[in-house]
């Protein structure tokens, strides 16, 4: 006796299901390529703009190791006598980098002033 199919379940045929796994990876590869492509975007935003200040980070932390335990960003000039100190603290090296990053980052437009 040969049992008819129910009714209720469909039934696929072997190409059938081959064809809806095929559909399913395509759909699921390209959704997450789109969300790999929007993540990836986001953080290298991110790293670029880490990458542009680290100099200056590293300024910072070098004087604060240097300078001991304490939490102190000196103001240059605010001690006497220090204009006749050379090398006394890391704003001279500070400012430098933003001059560069500044340089930098607006090349193509003092390009168009200057030449």
């Amino acid at each position: 006796m040969a049992s008819a199919p129910r009714s209720g379940t469909p039934s696929f045929t072997f190409s059938e299901h081959w064809f809806l796994m095929a559909a399913t990876v395509l759909v699921c590869g390209f959704l997450g390529y789109v969300v790999y492509d929007a993540v990836m975007a986001t953080a290298s935003e991110l790293l670029q703009r880490l990458l542009v200040i680290s100099p200056l980070l590293l300024v910072i932390a070098v004087h604060w190791l240097s300078s001991g335990s304490q939490l102190s960003i000196p103001i240059p000039g605010s001690e006497p006598g220090a204009i006749h100190r050379a090398g006394g603290s890391p704003w001279g090296v500070a400012f430098l980098l933003l001059t560069l990053f500044f340089l930098i980052s607006y090349q193509p437009s003092l390009n168009g002033l200057i030449f």
